[in-house]
């Protein structure tokens, strides 16, 4: 939980520079100080990955903050496909799910149940399926059927 806290903060923190930054570049290009026809375009540079940041990282995990607070979370079960070189992420079909990379002693081809967020999908908590337990699983649905 506290580093899904810090990566908001550091998301809010980086998007409230960009924007500041596109501020004061706008600020001079409107007094006209600026001396280099490439520095006139910071604004607009500024401001996209301002936005990018906004929609891609910090948005979804403000949304999440709700669903940290009443412990309403979603679970998924399926292979570990990639680790990222970080392990700040791994990959379950085709979806990524962010983790501390201080606690990710994941490997690839892992079977693993994740305990994650809807929408930024950070993982609260993950742990091992043996094959034991898919069989379990798996002859529990073939008989509900």
């Amino acid at each position: 939980m506290r580093y899904f806290i810090v990566n908001l903060a550091v998301h809010i923190l980086l998007t409230a520079t960009f924007i500041v930054l596109a501020c004061i570049c706008a600020g001079r290009n409107k007094r006209k100080k600026t001396k280099h026809i490439v520095t006139y375009f910071f604004p607009i540079v500024f401001a996209l990955v301002a936005v990018l940041d906004i929609v891609f990282c910090a948005a979804p995990r403000l949304l999440d903050i709700n669903s940290l607070v009443s412990s309403n979370y979603y679970y998924n079960t399926g292979t570990v496909e990639r680790i990222s070189f970080l392990k700040n992420y791994f990959v379950i079909d085709g979806v990524y799910y962010y983790v501390n990379p201080l606690h990710n002693t994941l490997n690839e081809g892992d079977i693993v149940r994740v305990k994650h967020t809807q929408y930024s999908g950070f993982t609260v908590d993950w742990t091992l399926v043996t094959d034991a337990e898919m069989e379990n699983s798996g002859s529990a649905s073939e008989n509900e059927s």
